[in-house]
């Protein structure tokens, strides 16, 4: 009996011994995840406040009108001076930036005010993750402090960016929010928030995540060598411009036809490879028609009878002529008369002036049918490089990272964005 005791005493023993070994090892990991917590805390700024945005452009025109054509729709990627619009009184609308349309409610034959907008353009060179800073951390951050930015639709992928620019003032004194009172007339006091913008500097398309939420974490033990000087962003700014000059954009005529479509996106072309072709059956019957007109004109009705009449004129010249050299030679030995001489040069003379009505006419002819020939051979030019034009093809190797092209669909202008990859 004392013995069975003695083991329960033992078990409880070492059942207290293992209860204390976890307990110690729960708090030792509760302290380690605080001290990591507060050296996170310590060691970073970071802001769940945060969103990647440019500057948006409103489109509008600076009289009223009709809007008698417009050319874009959500979604497309428009280039700088792109017209986009036609008011009736002839005035066209542009893109002033490189942007992708992200508001469009208008409709062609709609009467629009001065400064209304029929579309708005977001800046795709100005994209940027703009954080909302609390005012009592801002002194905490410089320019070119480097950041770390997390995008929500891409998941836990970080990129690296920095501090590009810090707002001069809060985002509530921009909203006329700056103060508030209660009905009594008691200040309260808020901390307010100052947009900071982070460039980002890894390759990454954020065409498609304006808006987006994002979190943004700034290191604040750095060194002075961790900061972006002025030199290191034009270095950037330098490489940014690099990029897009490896970028093409591949376009077409609007409303031409699109026949077949060859590349999707993400595909690789090469150089001079054939990505659509347009429809060309209407033109194909335009060219036949052209080359049908060229040849009437070659064959100009008034020109052949001016010539045929000119013809008639010189062979009835030369008969007179000889008629007027032999009654001259009778004249001189005195078998004709000085009346028969004279009537026959008067009659001499009268076809020489017809033969010079004749001749003036044809050239008005042949100067009318070739200015409309020479018109009409250059039209002809013209459908044919169309024609040539109709097989779209890759200007650089590259990947294909945007379609706007849809089979049976009308052409929108631009077609294809290709950009060569560095490796």
């Amino acid at each position: 009996m004392i013995q069975e005791q003695t083991t329960e005493v033992k078990k409880k023993g070492k059942g207290k011994i293992i209860f204390a070994l976890i307990l110690t090892l729960v708090i030792a990991a509760g302290a380690g995840g605080g001290f990591y917590f507060v050296w996170q805390n310590a060691g970073y700024l970071t802001t769940d406040n945060a969103r990647v945005t440019t500057n948006l452009v409103a489109i509008s025109s600076v009289s009223p009108g009709i809007l008698e054509r417009l050319m874009v729709y959500e979604g497309r990627y428009v280039l700088e001076n792109e017209i986009l619009g036609w008011i009736q009184n002839g005035e066209a609308m542009r893109s002033p930036v490189d942007g992708i349309v992200v508001h469009s409610n208008a409709v062609q034959g709609q009467i629009v005010a001065p400064l209304e907008a029929v579309a708005v353009v977001a800046d795709t060179n100005n994209l940027h993750v703009q954080a909302n800073i609390e005012e009592t951390d801002i002194m905490r951050i410089q320019i070119g402090q480097p950041a770390i930015v997390t995008i929500d639709p891409l998941g836990g992928r970080e990129f690296a960016g920095y501090v590009s620019e810090i707002g001069r003032i809060t985002a509530a004194e921009l909203a006329g929010q700056a103060m508030f009172f209660n009905t009594g007339g008691t200040f309260t006091r808020v901390t307010h928030l100052i947009p900071v913008k982070i460039n980002i500097v890894d390759d990454v398309n954020l065409n498609s995540f304006i808006g987006v939420n994002a979190r943004v974490r700034i290191p604040l033990r750095i060194t002075d060598g961790d900061i972006l000087h002025a030199r290191d962003t034009e270095d950037t700014q330098d490489t940014d411009t690099a990029m897009q000059a490896l970028r093409r954009d591949v376009s077409a005529a609007p409303g031409a036809e699109i026949e077949s479509i060859y590349a999707a996106v993400g595909d690789y072309v090469t150089e001079g490879q054939i990505l659509a072709r347009l429809d060309t059956h209407d033109l194909e019957l335009t060219i036949e028609q052209q080359r049908a007109t060229i040849n009437m004109l070659r064959q100009n009705s008034a020109v052949v009878s001016a010539q045929a009449s000119l013809r008639a004129i010189e062979i009835s010249l030369a008969d007179a002529e000889h008629n007027n050299n032999t009654l001259r030679t009778l004249y001189n030995a005195g078998a004709a008369s000085q009346n028969d001489l004279r009537q026959s040069e008067v009659a001499l003379n009268a076809i020489r002036q017809s033969r010079q009505g004749a001749l003036e006419l044809l050239n008005a002819a042949r100067s009318e049918v070739s200015a409309s020939l020479r018109q009409a051979e250059l039209t002809l030019q013209m459908l044919e490089n169309q024609l040539e034009d109709a097989i779209i093809t890759a200007p650089i190797s590259g990947i294909v990272t945007a379609v706007f092209a849809r089979e049976g669909a009308a052409s929108p202008g631009l077609l294809f964005v290709i950009e060569e990859r560095l490796h």
